[in-house]
């Protein structure tokens, strides 16, 4: 954060909040203050100027509304680049050097930029092709272009069909298609007792139960799963067999297949999330090779390349499919074809699948740094995830080491976000160790967080 030397004067007829306003146009100007940096926080101004909290967002007002400086949303407010293009994203906190963000599970970045800039080059040369990308399409997407991914799905171990495959823009919207065109108000859905956050606004907006079922170390517990399909008489189980979010585990095969007679037995129609499948090097066959007629499997290019791209997939049951191609084009007509275009242009160049094999390289040099660095606190891992899951020592609530982490520059996910509502919070957090921009950074991270599980914790309390 920079200081800034001003002076005010109360001889000046210029209202106080102009004069500062002024004096940092001026400074920016003379190249005193940089573009991209940092201005001081309200109240260290105003302090520093002996003025108001008030009158210094006047004046930071003033000069954003002259287009000196901008105010990034939880960041601060910092010095405009003129040079920057104005589609251009705001850095975030994972770029400032002094913060490590673990929020956000994404793959690290291993040159994808470079493969989407000759994807789009190639794209953009075939001009008596390019305007079918500009056109409307049918709703469930090109078929040439549903050829290509399914095929692609099929040489990774999964048994899609290009006529039963729906493109997505990502795998929530998958989701949110079977709740709208398959669920009504006040039915029942079973799901791991931990998941995916996402369904909960789903489920809410539809207004729908959300049930757990019981997870240990391969997913859910069949006897839970079974007493939970009696009781609760769901319309669907949604589950992520597959490096499972938050908390890692792998169903394996024989349990896979336990869940689909289950399921099978009660009439219950399982959604899988499949968005990690393809990341483990060998993981077990996913659910909708076992049954597809009874799964609607859902996944995305969101983990295996980037999650800008949002395309997704999902293959349904054949009886739904005419259902959810409608629902798919009640919400946005189609899939943008330059998307799914640019997807089948990165699979036939082989450009997909150098990145996904560059992302599993790099997530087993980071996934082998933290596990050695957090070793002594054992987290849960599986070979080829971005993520652990880490309980936390007995001399630490939860609330107050997110804090911790939060004032040292450090971003987790708590479990309260993966629980469902009313349910127990388990005292975990969740790391993504895709997120930090390089490795660097990553250890940085990884220190803070050791230091402080491994630290004396300080207990307040009030009466």
């Amino acid at each position: 954060m920079t200081m800034i030397r001003m002076e005010i004067s109360k001889d000046d007829s210029r209202a106080i909040y102009k004069q500062i306003a002024d004096q940092l146009s001026t400074q920016i100007e003379q190249g005193l203050l940089k573009p991209n940096e940092k201005l001081p926080t309200h109240r260290a101004l105003a302090d520093q100027l002996n003025v108001t909290v008030g009158t210094i967002t006047r004046a930071y007002t003033e000069a954003e509304r002259r287009g000196l400086v901008e105010a990034r949303v939880g960041a601060g407010t910092y010095v405009t680049d003129k040079q920057k293009g104005y589609w251009e994203f705001q850095c975030s906190a994972d770029e400032q050097p002094t913060t490590c963000n673990f929020g956000y599970n994404m793959p690290p970045l291993v040159g994808q930029s470079d493969k989407i800039k000759q994807a789009m080059h190639v794209l953009s040369g075939a001009s008596l092709s390019f305007n079918e990308f500009l056109a409307y399409q049918q709703p469930e997407g090109i078929e040439s272009h549903r050829k290509i991914i399914a095929q692609w799905l099929q040489s990774h171990g999964r048994n899609i069909d290009k006529d039963k495959l729906l493109l997505t823009s990502g795998v929530q919207h998958g989701v949110q298609m079977i709740f709208d065109a398959l669920t009504d108000t006040g039915d029942t859905i079973l799901t791991e007792k931990l998941t995916y956050p996402g369904l909960f606004s789903l489920a809410r907006h539809k207004k729908l139960n959300l049930r757990g079922v019981e997870i240990d170390e391969d997913g859910v517990v069949p006897e839970s799963l079974d007493a939970a399909c009696q009781h609760y008489q769901p319309r669907f189980l949604y589950l992520m067999p597959t490096l499972q979010n938050p908390t890692t585990s792998v169903m394996p095969a024989l349990r896979r297949k336990e869940v689909v007679a289950i399921c099978k037995k009660y009439n219950v129609l399982i959604i899988e999330d499949d968005v990690n499948g393809l990341l483990p090097d060998n993981p077990p066959e996913p659910l909708v090779n076992l049954d597809s007629e009874w799964v609607l499997h859902l996944g995305s290019f969101s983990k295996c390349f980037a999650p800008g791209l949002r395309v997704g997939y999902i293959q349904p049951p054949q009886r739904l499919y005419s259902r959810l191609k409608m629902s798919l084009k009640d919400h946005s007509w189609m899939l943008s074809p330059l998307l799914s275009g640019l997807i089948c242009e990165l699979i036939c160049s082989k450009s997909l699948d150098q990145i996904l094999d560059a992302i599993r390289y790099e997530t087993i040099r980071r996934s082998q740094m933290a596990l050695d660095e957090l070793q002594p606190l054992k987290p849960q891992y599986q070979q080829g995830g971005f993520h652990l899951w880490l309980s936390l020592p007995d001399t630490w609530r939860l609330s107050d080491f997110i804090h911790a982490a939060e004032q040292k520059g450090v971003t987790v996910k708590s479990a309260e976000h993966f629980t469902l509502p009313a349910g127990k919070v388990t005292p975990a957090v969740r790391i993504s160790l895709g997120c930090p921009g390089s490795r660097e950074q990553l250890m940085r991270g990884l220190i803070i967080l050791k230091e402080l599980l491994e630290s004396d914790t300080p207990y307040d309390f009030d009466l």
